[in-house]
């Protein structure tokens, strides 16, 4: 089902991996990375004083699945990085989150066909104390224009809090901050389908959601899961459909009108690092399994999800992933050259070997 088509050595420990969903830019990824740096590896040279360094690796993917390194940017170590799903104010944004706990949102400009990210503005997502910004979302998920309207981003942080904040005419706002967890709050994700609602799961267990007209006690909470809760991901086809994962290994399917138990369960035999719901039809999940490799869910029918597909060419923790919003026919005839169809192209990226691969999916028909 999985095949191969280029590997690429991040030198630092690569944990995020995220393709560009606007038209024309399509075949760009961004992958992101994380090291702690042993003492004797700092010098007075050093980026930073922290010693958490990072990389972003901005790609292109041209014939046959090769990638071409378009750029490489030495920053704070990053945690968690997420395009913005639209054009926002004429612009494609990357939003994200590092170790010395600021948002960042950079532009990708085409300047004379040479693409690169530029850094547009950065916000501390808390004033005292060490924190790492751990994840984001954008509340564009549906995919609707947001060329007017300011764009609103949520951010967890190692604090155990989830802030809100507004991008707004190169400006970034605090719309508000609250402490949501005992311990880090490793995600925190919009519902598409009501960016008034926030969801937020914990190292204490605890998946939450808050509705942000109304204050900043969550308006349901439980503890369903075993272990801490590091992946949330709306689906924006089927309304009240949420997708959670956890350090328990258990993927579980979510009917939003009832926070108390899930709809399934499903073990997926390694802690689940993030979830992606496919761009197309929404039906499959794309799991970073961390120990376990990377998996494809066939949830169709919510309450039987299925495995129909396992990625096992790492050989370290399995922590990023994501889908390309290339269609099956634009990566057949732009880069595969085949007549196949029914093809998608994944990125994955693996810690302490340092790997980014992408791969070419072939998904039956049933």
């Amino acid at each position: 089902m999985f095949h191969t088509l280029d590997t690429f050595d991040t030198e630092f420990s690569a944990d995020s991996v995220e393709w560009c969903p606007i038209d024309s830019f399509k075949n760009i990824f961004v992958c992101g990375t994380y090291q702690l740096m042993k003492d004797e590896e700092l010098t007075s040279n050093s980026l930073l004083s922290s010693k958490r360094l990072g990389r972003i690796y901005v790609f292109e993917v041209v014939e046959n699945g090769c990638l071409i390194l378009l750029q490489k940017l030495d920053v704070p170590a990053i945690l968690d990085i997420k395009w913005a799903h639209v054009i926002c104010q004429n612009k494609i944004l990357l939003g994200v989150v590092n170790s010395l706990g600021y948002l960042q949102i950079y532009q990708l400009k085409n300047n004379d066909g040479k693409k690169s990210l530029e850094l547009l503005i950065q916000k501390r997502v808390a004033d005292e104390g060490e924190i790492l910004a751990l994840s984001l979302d954008w509340c564009t998920g549906r995919l609707t224009s947001n060329n007017e309207l300011g764009s609103k981003i949520v951010v967890s942080d190692s604090k155990g809090s989830v802030s809100l904040f507004e991008l707004n005419n190169n400006e970034l706002n605090e719309i508000n901050s609250w402490n949501a967890h005992g311990f880090e709050a490793w995600i925190a994700a919009f519902n598409y389908w009501d960016t008034n609602v926030v969801y937020s799961g914990g190292d204490d267990c605890k998946f939450q959601c808050f509705d942000t007209r109304v204050g900043t006690h969550p308006i349901a909470s439980n503890r369903v899961h075993g272990a801490g809760v590091t992946s949330i991901h709306s689906n924006i086809t089927r309304e009240f459909l949420l997708s959670s994962g956890s350090y328990d290994e258990i993927l579980r399917l979510w009917d939003t009108r009832n926070f108390k138990r899930p709809i399934s369960e499903m073990n997926l035999g390694g802690g689940i690092w993030r979830l992606k719901w496919d761009p197309f039809v929404r039906r499959y999940l794309l799991a970073a399994c961390m120990y376990g490799g990377f998996r494809i869910v066939d949830c169709e029918k919510t309450e039987t999800p299925f495995v129909i597909g396992e990625y096992n060419e790492h050989k370290s923790i399995a922590y990023g992933c994501d889908w390309s919003f290339l269609n099956s026919k634009e990566i057949t005839e732009q880069i595969l050259k085949t007549k196949m169809q029914n093809v998608l192209l994944t990125s994955t990226c693996s810690f302490y070997d340092h790997v980014l691969k992408i791969s070419a999916l072939y998904i039956k028909d049933n």
